[in-house]
This record gives structure tokens, sequence and C-alpha cells, in this order.
């Protein structure tokens, strides 16, 4: 006997299985392979993706996006105004 689960049938959420939520209009029981295919790929399968996945020969690899970014730091804003008076009373 395989190992059932609860999915609801609008939002798609997967819960373990519960009686009370069996008997929902708005959940359907379903088996384990239904609710986590990835656990069952096969090694056809398995090899079929990294197939697609590698780079062709001849052509240059592409090597995706770039995200890393240099983000400058915000300069220190100080008000003249401010700054002279905290520093009243101190030697120049």
């Amino acid at each position: 006997m395989t190992t059932q689960y609860i999915r609801v049938k609008k939002g798609g959420f997967i819960y373990e299985y519960c009686e009370r939520l069996a008997v929902h209009s708005e959940c359907e029981v379903i088996s384990e392979q239904e609710a986590y295919p990835e656990r069952f790929i096969t090694q056809s399968v398995a090899d079929k993706i990294d197939e697609i996945t590698q780079p062709k020969r001849g052509r240059k690899s592409r090597k995706g996006l770039d995200l890393a970014t240099d983000i400058p730091e915000e300069p220190v804003y100080t008000d003249p105004e401010l700054a002279a008076e905290a520093a009243q009373g101190w030697p120049e």
C-alpha cells in the first residue's frame, strides 16, 4: 500500500493524510508519487536531465547571469549647522 496524501484542489497545497480532510469537497486524496514526483525519478530521466544541462561541444558554454553588484556605501551627510553647534567649545 502506498502512502496517501491530501491535495487542496484550489491552491495545490499538500498535507499528510487525514480522514477529516479526505471527505472535504475542496480536497482530493493522491498517492505519494503524485504528491512528490521528484522522489521517483528513474535513472533514464536523470541521465536525460544531465544531458540537457551539460554544455554542447563546439559552442561556448553559457555561464548564466552574473548578479554580483558593487553597491557603493552612501556618503555620510552631516548638516554644517549641526556640526558647528556640536563642535562648540572644542579646540580647533
